[in-house]
């Protein structure tokens, strides 16, 4: 029981103590005026540039871990035999189980996605990074994967996290 009425009964909203960054920008959008067309087209430069530097980003982890693993390592290890070739893809393995094991989960998966995007709503909205890291380690330590597919989850998680923190409609 709560000395408030319910929340459709209330003439007056309360405030947050601190503004959220979303209600900063709502305010600011409201100051200026923007059309539909121009919200959307900035909305639209935001969600792309976004994802293109997380697929950047993501690129660029991959070669990181490709470099350490089967170039340095591999050149420190690589006098015993050449069957310390397969040490490289256990130990990436070994590394991305671990994360696995330690974050219980790498967040949600495209048809998880789907779904949120239809009411839902993400718990915990920055698990794809560590997606995106177990991804890197994976492929760069010599998984016989794409990057494709971690790509369009980048992209689609980069929607839904700019979806959440702007409070941006379905429509």
């Amino acid at each position: 029981m709560t000395l408030l009425p319910p929340t459709q009964l209330r003439k007056v909203t309360e405030q947050p103590a601190f503004p959220t960054p979303s209600a900063r920008l709502a305010h600011l959008i409201n100051r200026f005026q923007p059309s539909p067309e121009t919200v959307v087209l900035f909305l639209a430069m935001l969600i792309g540039g976004g994802t293109g530097m997380g697929v950047v980003t993501f690129h660029y982890l991959i070669q990181l871990v490709h470099q350490l693993m089967l170039e340095n390592l591999m050149g420190q290890i690589g006098g015993w035999g050449a069957w310390t070739l397969a040490c490289v893809p256990t130990l990436g393995g070994l590394i991305v189980g671990l994360m696995r094991w330690r974050t219980q989960d790498f967040g949600p998966g495209l048809s998880s996605l789907i779904a949120a995007s239809q009411g839902t709503e993400i718990r915990r909205p920055l698990r794809p990074v560590s997606k995106m890291l177990a991804a890197s380690v994976t492929l760069g330590s010599g998984a016989s994967l794409g990057p494709e597919g971690p790509s369009v989850e980048i992209g689609a998680n980069f929607g839904m996290l700019f979806s959440v923190i702007l409070n941006v409609s379905q429509e």
